[in-house]
């Protein structure tokens, strides 16, 4: 077998696991809230599952899984996000100039307010990918994914789900990211939005002055994009 014939194959074995892990989850995940949502790129390797948040409903949980070769065996990961299309329409709605430098990607998804994968929760194998060596392991990746949703990936939701909880993370660095130092710029651009929205001016205002005073900036972000972002808000 070639290398366009091994990776055709690999492809559409890897779209039968996102299908029999997307059969196997809907009924389990929906007494949790989610259910079948579009994916972010509509590849048939990946599958999301949404659930709005009741207590504020600008916010959506978000649990993406993707399913990849991986030499001799797929593998399995599961990443928790919170999205809010409100935010996603105004940063869609800056000039470039204000975007973070990453946002360029047409792939990304503006209304990202914050993302952890679900190995950095639970164990789930090698290279952080649950294995998926036959069909009888989707039931394995799929009670891995139940474990976190009722175990630590759900209190991380429920540390999310407010302006004043996001509020109180916003001045940190993302969890197990590879920058520990600087702010998450991400979440911290989507709270001072969400602030804007629900008239919590002086909040928004205070965390964005915060935020320019610190001079403290990741490698996506900078003064003057920052800057630029505060006037257009």
């Amino acid at each position: 077998m070639g290398d366009y014939e091994w990776a055709e194959f690999a492809t559409n074995l890897a779209g039968r696991y996102i299908q029999l892990v997307s059969e196997e989850l809907a009924p389990r995940l929906q007494p949790e809230g989610f259910q079948v949502s579009p994916s972010r790129s509509g590849d048939d390797i990946e599958v999301r599952f949404g659930g709005q948040v009741p207590s504020f409903p600008q916010l959506t949980r978000v649990i993406d899984i993707y399913v990849e070769p991986l030499r001799d065996w797929m593998g399995f990961t599961a990443y928790a996000r919170v999205v809010s299309a409100e935010v996603g329409e105004v940063i869609g709605g800056l000039a470039e100039s204000a975007q973070l430098t990453d946002w360029a990607d047409p792939g990304a998804e503006l209304g990202l307010v914050e993302l952890a994968g679900f190995d950095g929760f639970i164990n789930a194998g090698p290279y952080g990918a649950f294995a998926l060596r036959d069909e009888s392991s989707v039931r394995g990746a799929a009670d891995w994914v139940l474990e976190g949703v009722s175990g630590p990936v759900g209190e991380w939701f429920s540390q999310r789900d407010d302006v004043t909880k996001l509020l109180g993370l916003a001045k940190y660095p993302r969890p197990r990211s590879v920058d520990q130092v600087n702010p998450d710029a991400e979440l911290l651009r989507a709270t001072v939005v969400l602030c804007l929205l629900n008239d919590r001016l002086v909040d928004g205002a205070g965390l964005m002055g915060w935020y320019l005073g610190t001079g403290r900036f990741s490698v996506f972000d900078s003064f003057e994009r920052a800057g630029v972002r505060c006037r257009a808000v």
